[in-house]
């Protein structure tokens, strides 16, 4: 009989722990989900009562990261997978002694095999591995620019998703807007664009637009609010999207 998992998953959005839950249910039946948080206290109430075998851990938590909670344990007794949609923290992870560091969206079969490294059965021979080769691996694998593809009527593009800096709702088509590159329309909507893009830092402002955070220049609170883009372009934020905005933004 396959070994159970008992697995604690952490995550400040409900739908990223939903995500995660699905996945596992979906493709590693080893695994038993005995709780989730969102918040400090609940997830280090979680980790000292649950005693997870492994946790998921999304690396930004609001205005503050993981490593401040993991920073407060006595001993970290469980093995643990990292979650982000940033690349930057792989440093900082790695000195956790992590099985894993995952990309979101998160691809199923690379959660498969970091679930696999996680069962003592098949990690006899980890030890024997070179932790700075393994390193470097996984370094590399993270700081590999994350792509999509789009097709339009002349058609498919792959792009790189850094490079595009909002994209722009007309009815049942999407405008993206790239740095340095021509506009190309394609027949999605942009609640569709959405959650594809949601994972790697972008966030809806406006019914009409949806925006690369990182390539935020200036908020302002005049004229009802707006963002000004890193290409000078200022966009309305929506009433219901500016508490969101300025959280997701760090505005103290």
């Amino acid at each position: 009989m396959d070994q159970i998992l008992k697995c604690f998953i952490i995550d400040d959005e409900k739908k990223a722990r939903e995500n995660i839950s699905l996945l596992l249910n979906t493709y590693c039946p080893q695994v038993e989900i005995i709780g989730e948080a969102g918040d400090k206290k609940t997830i280090l109430e979680g980790l000292s009562n649950l005693n997870p075998d492994v946790v998921f851990l999304d690396v930004q938590l609001g205005s503050i990261t993981i490593f401040d909670i993991l920073d407060e344990l006595e001993e970290i007794n469980f093995k643990i997978i990292f979650v982000s949609a940033f690349n930057q923290y792989a440093v900082d992870g790695y000195k956790y002694n992590a099985l894993g560091y995952l990309l979101k969206p998160i691809d199923p079969k690379l959660l498969v095999e970091v679930i696999n490294k996680a069962i003592p059965l098949q990690e006899k021979d980890e030890d024997k591995e070179d932790p700075i080769a393994s390193f470097n691996q996984l370094y590399a694998k993270i700081h590999e620019v994350p792509k999509i593809s789009i097709t339009d009527s002349k058609g498919t593009h792959v792009i790189k998703i850094p490079s595009v800096l909002y994209c722009i709702s007309n009815g049942n088509y999407t405008t993206f807007i790239r740095k340095n590159e021509k506009e190309i329309v394609i027949s999605k909507n942009l609640k569709y664009i959405e959650s594809k893009l949601q994972p790697f830092g972008f966030f809806r402002i406006h019914r009409s637009y949806l925006i690369n955070l990182d390539h935020v220049n200036t908020l302002v609170k005049e004229q009802g609010g707006y963002v000004v883009m890193s290409n000078e372009k200022s966009l309305p934020i929506a009433r219901d999207s500016k508490k969101e905005l300025y959280r997701k933004l760090n505005v103290i």
